[in-house]
């Protein structure tokens, strides 16, 4: 065992965001390294989503729950104000204990909260939401800018990000996720699917999908559409499905662990975000030979997809030109093919497990 222990602080777990999975998989890995592993967070799903090694530790932080399940208390927030560093402060150095340590957190509310306290000398910030997002939280951002140069490092996804952090005074790396599963064999890319796989909120832009899907629908009606999701928007996606008659072509499914399969029998990978970071499920699509349509939003795709290569990238939030690039590939079966093993290619080359965590544990053993 390595005399560093590393704890792992994000804001949920087993909720089925693709955050959590990236969260799971490195403290499995880490694991596997040799460091002593916590996973701290405010809150837990009911079914357990993600496989964790038996070595790796799983906490719930129990005053973040209550926070987080009750955001607008107004009791709450006044004992947040008061005496929430003490107990945050608390509540992780009963794991870190008198040993070495690091605490990554994986978003930047933790991030922020921790700061304040004595925490902040072995904080790590692991970025999952693009900084543009936090325009629209003028607190959050100040925080950001005030907070993070101050930080021995901040963890970022794209080149991109690498890039704004670094105009803000940070000590900057990019660490790309990794996919995390890698299937022998890939899609068959034969059966008459479309799949899109994540959460169904507002950045997902969902009504968007739909509405491309509507398109897609009068010119293939043979064709189905399958969303892997559970949010807040999902009864007005399903409004929305229903309004526009399109109950028998398309299916909305729970989050799964057999997300593999999805992959593997789909033909078409959609993405309708409006923001994102990285976008695992474009690399999940990718390593499983599935080309990609993408809007072609800040950062994220763009960095994933190549182009006319692997995948086709549009311009937000155009949904019928979208559909057109469905479409494309749908009437095109060479097309596709050639796209599905362009796009497993190019996620084996940049993005595998071994590279991506010999630059994780490199970067450990610097510090």
């Amino acid at each position: 065992m390595k005399e560093t222990k590393i704890i792992l602080f994000g804001p949920s777990l087993h909720t089925g965001g693709g955050t959590e999975r990236v969260l799971v998989n490195l403290a499995n890995a880490l694991s596997e390294k040799g460091y002593d592993t916590v996973i701290l967070t405010n809150i837990i799903g009911n079914n357990e989503l993600y496989k964790l090694n038996r070595s790796v530790k799983v906490a719930r932080y129990w005053f973040g729950n209550l926070r987080s399940n009750n955001p607008r208390n107004i009791f709450l927030r006044a004992v947040n104000k008061v005496v929430g560093g003490i107990l945050l402060q608390f509540f992780v150095s009963k794991f870190a204990g008198n040993r070495k340590h690091h605490i990554i957190s994986f978003s930047a509310s933790i991030t922020n909260d921790s700061f304040k306290t004595k925490l902040r000398d072995n904080l790590i910030a692991f970025e999952h939401f693009p900084y543009w997002y936090y325009d629209k939280y003028k607190k959050a951002q100040r925080e950001i800018r005030e907070n993070y140069p101050k930080l021995k490092k901040v963890i970022v996804l794209t080149e991109y990000e690498r890039e704004t952090y670094e105009k803000l005074g940070c000590n900057v790396i990019k660490i790309p996720n990794t996919y995390p599963f890698f299937p022998e064999t890939p899609a068959s890319l034969s059966s008459k699917k479309v799949l899109s796989v994540g959460h169904m909120n507002k950045a997902k832009r969902r009504d968007l999908l739909i509405n491309a899907w509507n398109y897609v629908h009068k010119k293939h009606p043979d064709w189905e559409l399958i969303i892997v999701g559970e949010g807040p928007l999902k009864e007005s996606c399903v409004k929305q499905i229903n309004e526009l008659g399109l109950q028998q072509s398309i299916s909305i499914v729970e989050p799964t662990r057999q997300i593999e399969e999805y992959y593997l029998n789909s033909s078409i990978f959609v993405l309708s975000s409006e923001f994102e970071s990285f976008s695992l499920v474009i690399l999940e699509a990718k390593i499983a030979g599935v080309p990609c349509v993408s809007f072609d939003i800040i950062c994220g795709p763009g960095e994933l997809i190549n182009e006319g290569v692997d995948g086709f990238l549009v311009p937000f939030p155009d949904t019928k030109y979208m559909s057109e690039k469905i479409c494309t590939l749908i009437e095109d079966s060479d097309l596709l093919k050639k796209m599905g093993t362009s796009g497993r290619n190019d996620a084996i080359r940049r993005f595998n497990p071994e590279k991506i965590y010999a630059d994780w544990d490199i970067f450990l053993s610097s510090l």
